[in-house]
């Protein structure tokens, strides 16, 4: 039978070219998060390297995050909290988060450093206590590392397995805001660290998945049409 008599399955046909056309279409999306993800990126690493700047007047998680600032108030070191973290070369231990007054009276959260397990109480770090009016300079941070894995805080310890801003912030009543103070010197507790943008950028991968899949889907629908033709002529 010549391949002129093949009777070609319109329904396959249409199948076959509609879900290329569609896995085509996740890829070039994805592709194209990848150039806004870089760009979301490259903004908020210009933001870490910028003076610091007065806290805004209302923050915005999506324009602020990352935004160097200045404040100055008063430390309310009755209220501190403490995030459960582990350190490379220092080991487990607690990020102090201290809600902060500023000195035209809004409430924020100051995340102070970390420090071990054994200075964990503040009665074992008196001398790096800040008592009455200071400075603190830092970045805006809103990290969100919540997972279904976290544990609920232990609310009675003031001990939290996220720094999810919201949940801190209505314990300590404060605005939703954290400011993670800059990179301490020197051997003092709590111990702040250089602050770096670590936002993932993982569309590539994404965009390259649904171009292979979108290959393998083109390669099986034209075996498969080729197949029914096949069969219809032989018929």
């Amino acid at each position: 039978m010549s391949a002129s008599k093949k009777s070609w399955p319109l329904g396959p046909i249409i199948i076959g070219l509609g879900g290329f056309c569609v896995l085509m279409m996740l890829g070039v999306w994805q592709a194209g998060k990848v150039a806004e993800k870089n760009r979301v990126i490259a903004d908020a690493e210009q933001r870490l390297i910028a003076p610091p700047a007065p806290l805004p007047e209302k923050p915005d998680a999506e324009r602020d995050n990352y935004k160097r600032v200045k404040v100055e108030g008063r430390f309310l070191n009755g209220e501190e909290s403490y995030f459960l973290t582990s350190k490379t070369l220092k080991g487990p231990g607690f990020d102090v988060i201290v809600p902060f007054e500023t000195k035209d009276g809004r409430r924020i959260l100051v995340d102070r450093g970390y420090v071990p397990q054994n200075l964990r109480d503040p009665a074992t770090r008196t001398e790096t206590t800040i008592e009455g009016p200071t400075q603190v300079v830092g970045v805006m941070r809103w990290p969100d590392d919540t997972s279904a894995w976290t544990l609920d805080a232990d609310i009675p310890k003031r001990e939290f397995y996220s720094r999810s801003v919201a949940p801190l912030a209505d314990l300590m009543q404060t605005e939703h805001v954290m400011i993670m103070a800059s990179e301490t010197g020197g051997n003092a507790w709590p111990r702040g660290s250089k602050a770096q943008v670590n936002i993932r950028n993982s569309h590539l991968p994404y965009a390259i998945q649904w171009f292979a899949i979108a290959a393998v889907w083109l390669l099986m629908s034209v075996i498969w049409v080729r197949k029914l033709a096949r069969s219809d002529a032989d018929a």
